[in-house]
């Protein structure tokens, strides 16, 4: 057994600790972030760090275990880690480091590393994405925004802002984000966090880099103006959005009509943003398609807009189905937020949040890349396999991939696919939930004051 007779950060034998404490945690996706290449991720970043229990590998994995752990919360996550490696070295229990040491190696870590650490895994994710994602020769990508919200403290509300409403000032900060995920497999490919301030265009605007030429963009009304649509086009995408809600298609002047439903239209670009960017064409060639789509539980007839011109090539009843596939982002964002606990982050400085969310995102895309190696071991579709079950699964293999004899580990890992691959989703189109709760969870009134003060003011 291991001599935990120095023990502590400064100890002779806390990089072996260290090294148990990886070898222990999420050995089910260290396949796609193994050690190595965190730091490898470190030395790219010039990052360097004393030889201590809480290395750079074990903190990350400790962060991209508390987007797993149904628990939400970081102590919980670390203690996980430290219990499974007391449970295999007795002389280490009871000697954990502190929650203070634990939140000191979080904020050591520099935000370029997550950067770093945040590239290898979409990319690795895309690789194996790239058999799924294509639809008539174009990747498929969809792209819209959300929000996230985060502790109470001064420096949040400065760096992120807050909504106001007719009830006055929100109690919480939150950050805007934008994020371009794979219409196909659920990848996230590129996401900006910025203020809620922000506008989902000039955040998207940043990360159009990671779009390849020949993508095609799926978005809602938000992204449907005619000086967006020049955008896309100037970057070499093409593009599937529904008609503003202030476009008036009985001004649009056709210039070829394949049906009544279906016809190519000059769109003409406002001359206020014409004025901005003298690049800006006066008008530009989009074609119109009228589709029937179910939008929250009731069939509407809707225009769509697109840079998709060949009627032959793409035809009208497969491009208005394609368009179905835009609400799969609301997916994305229900398991990043709900799944990942991403909804309500925990950190208490711009920096940590900023951290913390590269690791929910890092997290989710370990997952849809197990998710993809299970489809395709087992030729399914990646959208019909259960990203919760592909959770637990990971959570529960993990041990076994850490312990058992080396020879077993292939049998191990194979059999964790196919109970990934075993729990097929339903084919569900157009269903819908209603944004609200049956039950309450309590008859409590609404804290309208931090605890603290609550305590001052209630205290005997």
């Amino acid at each position: 057994m291991m001599s935990t007779d120095i023990f502590g950060i400064s100890g002779a034998n806390a990089p072996a600790i260290s090294e148990k404490i990886v070898a222990h945690t999420l050995n089910a996706i260290q396949e796609l972030l193994p050690e190595d290449k965190i730091k490898q991720a470190c030395a790219q970043v010039q990052y360097t760090w004393r030889e201590r229990i809480l290395s750079p590998a074990v903190t990350v994995l400790h962060m991209i275990l508390a987007a797993l752990w149904p628990e939400e919360s970081f102590n919980a996550s670390w203690q996980v880690q430290w219990a499974a490696v007391a449970s295999h070295y007795p002389a280490l229990a009871g000697q954990s480091p502190s929650r203070g040491s634990v939140a000191k190696a979080r904020q050591r870590l520099p935000l370029a590393l997550w950067e770093r650490l945040w590239n290898v895994v979409r990319e690795q994710a895309q690789a194996r994405a790239e058999g799924f994602a294509s639809w008539r020769g174009h990747r498929v990508v969809l792209l819209d925004g959300t929000c996230v919200s985060m502790p109470a403290e001064p420096s949040l509300f400065a760096a992120f802002g807050v909504n106001t409403g007719y009830h006055g000032q929100g109690k919480y900060p939150l950050a805007r984000v934008a994020t371009l995920c794979l219409a196909n497999t659920m990848t996230v490919i590129a996401y900006a966090l910025g203020g809620y301030r922000d506008s989902e265009w000039r955040l998207a605007s940043s990360i159009f880099g990671a779009l390849r030429k020949g993508d095609l963009l799926l978005a809602d009304r938000h992204f449907a103006a005619a000086h967006y649509y020049w955008r896309y086009q100037s970057l070499g995408l093409e593009f599937l959005t529904r008609a503003h809600q202030r476009l008036i298609l009985s001004r649009i002047k056709r210039v070829q009509s394949y049906s009544a439903n279906d016809f190519l239209g000059w769109l003409t670009i406002n001359q206020l943003y014409r004025k901005k960017d003298p690049t800006l064409p006066r008008r530009l060639v989009v074609r119109f398609v009228r589709a029937r789509v179910r939008i929250r539980g009731k069939y509407r007839l809707v225009w769509l807009v697109t840079s998709l011109l060949d009627d032959n090539q793409y035809p009208a009843t497969e491009i208005a189905q394609l368009y179905g596939r835009r609400w799969r982002v609301e997916t994305v964002f229900a398991q990043l937020k709900i799944r990942l606990s991403a909804d309500v982050l925990r950190s208490h400085s711009p920096e940590g949040i900023r951290k913390e969310f590269f690791a929910r995102c890092i997290a989710l895309n370990l997952v849809h890349s197990t998710i993809l190696e299970a489809a395709r071991v087992h030729q399914l579709d990646p959208m019909r396999l259960s990203f919760a079950h592909a959770v637990r699964a990971i959570l529960i293999f993990s041990p076994a991939l850490a312990c058992e004899p080396l020879f077993t580990l292939p049998q191990i890992y194979g059999a964790m696919l196919s109970e990934i691959a075993r729990h097929v989703v339903p084919e569900r189109p157009g269903r819908i939930e209603p944004r609200a709760i049956r039950r309450e969870r309590k008859h409590y009134p609404s804290l309208k004051q931090t605890r603290a003060e609550w305590r001052r003011q209630y205290a005997a």
